[in-house]
């Protein structure tokens, strides 16, 4: 499966659930283009969400770790778009 970057983006920016966000971190998982940061940091979400997805109540710390880790992801996504057109208008 292959991302687009600017789409994600888009999505990202009204992912208001973890639920949402755990769905777009399973994308930059199984996207072969993503890059190693991406790839990395979203493994770290997945790991911190995987096991409250399905729990009514879930730790505010691991949470809070997971929406700060998204907010560093959709950083890593927007860095490596704006590399990715820099080197198409090169």
């Amino acid at each position: 499966m292959e991302i687009d970057r600017i789409e994600w983006l888009r999505e990202a920016r009204q992912a208001q659930s973890y639920r949402r966000m755990y769905g777009l971190v399973v994308l930059i998982i199984a996207s072969p283009s993503v890059t190693t940061a991406e790839k990395r940091m979203a493994l770290y979400i997945r790991g911190l969400l995987k096991d409250v997805m399905e729990l009514a109540v879930a730790s505010a710390s691991i949470l809070s770790k997971a929406r700060i880790g998204f907010a560093h992801l959709t950083e890593i996504v927007l860095e490596a778009e704006c590399g990715q057109a820099v080197g198409k208008g090169a």
